[in-house]
């Protein structure tokens, strides 16, 4: 528990994380075909250079440049676009030229189709700018995978032939002075492979000058027929052909090739890729003469061989009949400024908050409900009989009640304060006697009569001291800093997924299967396995042998079980096994419901076990507690920046396992499980929610260390009130409680902002606490958005909820036994448990006061009574 608790502090409310497995496909181009009532939209990735395209909103708005305009080509004799690249041509006049001859340009206000390939993106588009085009769409093809390498073929050609090596004769080149495709990049054998005769190959020519691959090759390596060479002559069957793994349908011939028995040679062709790229800048190009202000996108080779299919049919038809020609509508896909799941990750944390700390005061509130319970069956029964009966049998009776309201037997000293109670309350009739003297003697006897008693059962607890806090940070700060510098993140989510199992086996599967056996009447699941309670492990280690030693040794180790026992175990560790598969099995796997959903009930399961087992008892402890925290979290987000060597937050690096993969986006498209890409996906020591609406992915995040650490703070209101409550029940009172902070009516004109806070929720500190807790979460989310980066939520958490503590406590004139540990908590620990638990440093320095002491409590009884 304590190594997992210190991993939980490492965590932040984060950003939503936009991951880079494959390049965003940030475009959307709108095909209205004519007499078309809807249009098809392609999706296509953004250049960083040149201008953005029309936003969603105004996708409609015909007067802006890339809103409904049409396709063209570019010139016939340089249709890559590329000839001013090669100095064979030159745009940057054209525009003027042609608006003094013509009036206009060619291009003004169309959108030009310009294949890839021969030079770069930025290069085309600052061509098609000078020619006058409002838009450029570069479109994947295989030529672009081949090139002819220039310099070779040059060596020994004739010296007038030799000015342009672009320009001469096809028969100057050769097979060996192709630049074939690169593998992995362009192509991957693992995705389809054929292996073509020789003399197939005479139909593909790859030395087609200007740029190599002549694009009739194209009727030979593409799609699903008999005419793709690759499909004829494919290595593999069923879902290991071709098609059967090939999604491109296309395939490039590698350059590779084997001799086989009988002498003939065969050539290796595999399956391309065809993804979206990213259009990057052309660094060569002099940015201070001129920029390209056009916007550019990219789309694939299946995409634009659906696009030229329309423009080239349109086109057609509308030579022939006049018709309407083909529109296109360029603009940014839509994104939410303010996604709905930031709002669902707060009410998540706040309600998890809210279920863990209003549970750890659970044992309070159970024998309080059975002490009224006990009290209003003698009330009847005195009413009934019309006077005084002893409630013996009645006291005997209110476990059996109070069983059936909350389906688990109350504490076992339950009965008894509950019978005390009654004689408490006969005892005060006096009304000279005031509520807060009973409740001080009650507290008194309690903690008088404590150490005297025999200490009942309680469940597995430790409070947590003022070293205690500090030593969470330090260990805490240890483990982010191995973690950044060791990068084990494997190990954080194989510690997550055993450790959270057990939690959810406590917490809901146990439970879960108890309920159901107990409605079903099913009681022999709940009984223990005979062969290994107590007795039947004693009398097997008797008869000696193997057996009976083994046995033995699993009841000393696991105690006496019972298949609901088993079964919680095996459901709960089978859960966690799974969620541990796909975690390590699938890339990106917090995109998987499963993983999310189990991961984030993992996450409540173990807040709730953390709370009900690390507890606070003075707000002093919180208060060193939260304010180390306040500034470790500080000092890891914004102040590790300046001291790493690359300028990294440690805190968001180890929260996202590392930082974002160093490969490229593209290549992690395709091997998302390469070394290189690893990173990016946050641990899981979070609550994750997925971005609704939102094309580009990611999650909206909670870490539970922003759920935990405050959360110490809400238990320790909720169980000051149930303290207070159970006290002023075995007191004769309702269990009712008002806020003392709370002025009298005639004074609520008067109350400032944060007093008015206090007397909405007239119930003691939790009900404020955890108002403050969801206004500082509020706080942080609303922080990622304005700030546009990941925040630590400790920065608003930390003076929201342990100010308005502060606040409520001094206006109600409690502080300082709050901040010293109240006498309250320690009453009702003893009057449940018989002693308490841990002392506190009030009660160390006063046990070492000598018989003096003694004297004093007698003195001070005497007085109270």
């Amino acid at each position: 528990m304590a190594a997992s608790t210190t991993l939980f502090a490492t965590l932040i409310l984060l950003a939503t994380i936009h991951q880079t497995q494959s390049i965003l496909q940030t475009a959307a181009i709108d095909i209205l075909l004519p007499a078309a009532s809807s249009p098809i939209t392609l999706l296509a990735s953004q250049a960083s250079f040149g201008s953005p395209l029309a936003p969603y909103s105004q996708r409609h708005d015909h007067k802006l440049p890339t809103v409904s305009i049409a396709p063209s080509f570019p010139p016939q004799q340089d249709l890559y676009l590329c000839n001013e690249s090669d100095n064979v041509a030159d745009y940057s006049n054209y525009v003027s030229n042609a608006k003094t001859n013509a009036g206009q340009s060619k291009y003004d206000n169309l959108v030009l189709l310009v294949p890839r390939g021969q030079c770069s993106f930025e290069r085309k588009a600052l061509s098609a700018q000078r020619l006058g085009a409002s838009a450029i769409i570069i479109y994947g093809t295989l030529s672009s995978r081949y090139s002819l390498n220039y310099t070779n073929s040059t060596e020994d050609c004739a010296e007038d032939s030799c000015h342009d090596a672009k320009t001469r004769d096809d028969g100057y080149y050769s097979q060996k002075d192709v630049l074939w495709p690169a593998n992995k990049y362009d192509y991957d054998c693992d995705m389809g492979r054929a292996s073509i005769p020789s003399g197939e190959m005479t139909k593909l020519d790859f030395v087609h000058l200007p740029g190599g691959y002549n694009e009739e090759n194209d009727g030979y390596l593409v799609g699903t027929g008999e005419n793709n060479l690759c499909v004829k002559y494919n290595v593999g069957k069923g879902k290991e052909s071709f098609l059967g793994r090939c999604a491109s349908e296309r395939c490039l011939v590698t350059g590779k090739n084997t001799t086989l028995d009988d002498g003939n040679i065969n050539f290796e062709a595999c399956c391309a890729w065809d993804l979206h790229v990213w259009l990057y800048a052309d660094s060569s190009i002099p940015k201070e003469v001129e920029t390209v202000t056009i916007p550019a996108v990219y789309i694939t080779m299946e995409q634009s061989a659906e696009l030229l299919d329309m423009v080239r049919g349109v086109a057609d038809y509308s030579v022939s009949n006049g018709g309407e020609p083909l529109v296109l509508s360029m603009y940014s896909r839509y994104v939410p400024k303010y996604n709905f799941s930031a709002v669902l990750i707060w009410a998540f944390g706040v309600f998890v908050a809210w279920v863990a700390s209003y549970r750890s005061s659970v044992e309070y509130r159970k024998v309080g409900k059975a002490v009224m319970m006990r009290r209003k069956l003698i009330e009847e029964e005195r009413n009934s009989d019309g006077g005084y009966r002893d409630d013996t049998d009645a006291a005997s009776n209110a476990g059996s009640v109070s069983n059936s309201w909350s389906r688990t037997p109350p504490n076992s000293r339950a009965v008894e304060i509950g019978r005390s109670s009654s004689k408490v309350s006969t005892e005060n009739n006096d009304p000279t006697v005031t509520n807060e003297q009973i409740e001080e003697r009650i507290i008194y006897r309690a903690e008088s009569n404590a150490p005297n008693a025999e200490p009942n059962e309680d469940p597995e607890s430790l409070e947590l001291t003022a070293s205690h806090a500090l030593g969470f940070i330090v260990m805490a700060s240890t483990a982010l800093l191995v973690l950044f510098f060791f990068k084990i993140f494997a190990v954080v989510k194989v510690m997550y997924a055993f450790g959270c199992s057990g939690a959810f086996a406590q917490t809901i599967v146990h439970p879960g299967l108890t309920y159901l056996c107990k409605r079903l009447k099913w009681e022999s699941p709940m009984k223990p396995v005979s062969w290994l309670t107590e007795e039947g492990a004693t009398r097997a280690a008797l008869r000696g042998g193997f057996k009976g030693h083994c046995l033995m040794c699993l009841w000393s180790f696991v105690g006496p079980f019972t298949p609901v026992d088993v079964s919680a175990m095996v459901i709960s560790y089978g859960v966690g096994a799974t969620w541990l598969y796909v975690a390590f099995m699938f890339p990106h796997p917090d995109s998987y419901a499963f993983y999310w959903v189990i991961q984030d009930i993992f996450g409540l399961c173990m807040c709730v076990l953390f709370l009900s087992t690390i507890k606070l008892n003075a707000i002093r402890v919180a208060a060193i507690l939260l304010t180390v925290a306040f500034f470790y979290d500080i000092f890891f987000v914004f102040v590790t920046p300046l001291l790493t060597k690359h300028g990294e937050s440690i805190m968001v690096n180890v929260a996202t396992s590392g930082g974002p993969p160093k490969a490229d986006p593209s290549w992690c498209e395709k091997y998302p499980f390469d070394s290189e890409c690893k990173g990016g996906d946050p641990l899981p020591m979070l609550f994750a929610i997925p971005r609704i609406g939102d094309y580009q992915g990611g999650c909206s995040m909670l870490g539970l260390g922003d759920i935990v650490l405050p959360g110490l703070l809400l238990s320790f209101a909720s169980r000051y009130d149930e303290a207070k409550r159970l006290i002023g029940v075995i007191g004769g009172g309702s269990g009712r409680m008002r806020n003392n902070a709370c002025p009298d009516a005639t004074q609520q004109q008067k109350l400032s902002p944060l007093c008015f806070l206090c007397c909405c929720c007239r119930q003691g500190y939790f009900g404020p606490v955890m108002v403050a807790y969801a206004i500082g979460l509020a706080m942080a989310n609303a922080a990622v958005y304005i700030m546009q980066m990941g925040q630590p939520a400790l920065l608003y958490l930390v003076p929201c909820c342990l100010g308005t503590m502060v606040y409520i406590g001094h206006k109600s004139g409690e502080l300082n036994d709050l901040w010293e540990g109240p006498r309250v908590i320690r009453a009702a620990d003893a009057l449940l448990y018989g002693a308490p638990r841990v002392e506190s440093g009030a009660e160390q320095e006063g046990s070492e006061i000598d018989g003096n002491g003694d004297q004093m409590q007698n003195e001070e009884e005497a007085e109270l009574t």
